[in-house]
C-alpha cells in the first residue's frame, strides 16, 4: 500500500475518533447535567413538599398569562434548588420554572439556551391548581462543551497532528534524499534533472540511446543487465541488434573513460555490467588466476 495513502488514512481515523470522543463527552455532560437537575429538584420538593412554588408566584404567573396574548415564561431563582446541585458550576445558572396545567392556554416553549430536568406534576392544595414544574440550567452548547470531559478527544486530535507533522518531516527527508545525486565510480546521476555528471559536476553529454543504456546499467541491481534485456528495451522491433549494441557499447566506453572511473564489462557475451576500473581489474585478475590454476591441474 502507498505510504502516503496509509498515512492519510491513519490521520483520518485519529481525527474521526477525536470527533466521536468529543461528541460522546458532550452528550455525556448533557446527561450528567440533566441528572443533577433531576435530583436537585426532587430533593427540593421533599423539603418543601407541595409548596415548592409560592402562591404569590402562581398568582403573578396567572395575571401575566391573562394579560399576554402568548405563552408566559417565568423563572424563579431558588436557593434550596441551587444548594442541592452536586456540580457547583451550575449553581449560578439554575432556576425553577412552572406552568399551570389547563386547556385555556398553550404551553410555553423551552428556551434554546437551557437544559431542563424531567417534569414534576404537583397538585397545589392551597390554590387547587395543578403545576408542571421543571428546573432549568441556562447553558449554551459552548457552555455544555466547556463542562464536558474532552481530554480523550484532545489527546486523539493532538496525536493526529503529531502524526501529520511526523509524516511531513519523513516525506521531506525522503524527497531530499531522492533529489540528491547518486554517485558511483566518479559519476553521479540526478533523477530530477535526468542527467549524468562527472566528478567536477560537469554534465556528461550523451546521445538519447547512450543515456538509456547507461541508465539501465546504473539503476539495475549490481549494475548488471543481460544482453537480451538491453536489446529488447533499446531496439524492440529489431530482430538482431547485437552489432548495434556492440557499436553503442564501444562508443560509450570511450566517453566513460574520459569522465569517470567506470568501465563497461562484457561477461561472456551474455550480460554487461558497469564496474569501477580498479574493482574490474581485480576481478579480471582473479578470473585469470582461476583459469590458469584449472589449466595446470
Amino acid at each position: 500500500m502507498n505510504s502516503r495513502i496509509l498515512s492519510i488514512g491513519v490521520f483520518m481515523v485519529l481525527m474521526l475518533s477525536s470527533l466521536l470522543a468529543g461528541r460522546q463527552g458532550y452528550f455525556g455532560a448533557k446527561e450528567a447535567i440533566t441528572a443533577d437537575l433531576n435530583q436537585a429538584l426532587m430533593r427540593t420538593l421533599e423539603e418543601r413538599q407541595d409548596n415548592i412554588v409560592a402562591q404569590d408566584s402562581i398568582r403573578a404567573y396567572e395575571q401575566l398569562r391573562e394579560a399576554s396574548d402568548g405563552p408566559v415564561w417565568l423563572a424563579i431563582a431558588d436557593r434550596r434548588l441551587c444548594r442541592h446541585l452536586k456540580d457547583e458550576r451550575l449553581r449560578g445558572k439554575t432556576f425553577l420554572s412552572f406552568e399551570v396545567i389547563d386547556a385555556a392556554h398553550p404551553k410555553k416553549a423551552q428556551p434554546a439556551d437551557a437544559l431542563c430536568s424531567d417534569t414534576l406534576i404537583i397538585n397545589n392544595r392551597a390554590t387547587g391548581t395543578t403545576l408542571a414544574v421543571k428546573s432549568y440550567a441556562r447553558l449554551s452548547a459552548i457552555g455544555v462543551f466547556r463542562m464536558s470531559d474532552q481530554r480523550l478527544s484532545f489527546l486523539l486530535a493532538f496525536a493526529a497532528f503529531l502524526w501529520a507533522i511526523g509524516f511531513r518531516f519523513v516525506a521531506r527527508r525522503r524527497q531530499t534524499a531522492e533529489e540528491e545525486p547518486q554517485r558511483y565510480g566518479g559519476l553521479s546521476y540526478s533523477a530530477e534533472e535526468r542527467c549524468f555528471y562527472d566528478a567536477r559536476r560537469a554534465p556528461v553529454h550523451l546521445t538519447p540511446m547512450q543515456h538509456r543504456f547507461l541508465l539501465m546499467l546504473w539503476q539495475a541491481p549490481s549494475h548488471s543487465v543481460s544482453k537480451e534485456e538491453l536489446c529488447a528495451a533499446l531496439w524492440p522491433k529489431k530482430e538482431d541488434a547485437n552489432d548495434t549494441l556492440y557499436t553503442l557499447v564501444r562508443r560509450l566506453k570511450l566517453i566513460l573513460e574520459t569522465c569517470s572511473e567506470l568501465q563497461i564489462v562484457a561477461h561472456r557475451g551474455r550480460n554487461y555490467s558497469l564496474e569501477i576500473k580498479a574493482e574490474a581489474d581485480c576481478q579480471d585478475n582473479v578470473r585469470k588466476m582461476s583459469a590458469a590454476f584449472l589449466t595446470e591441474r
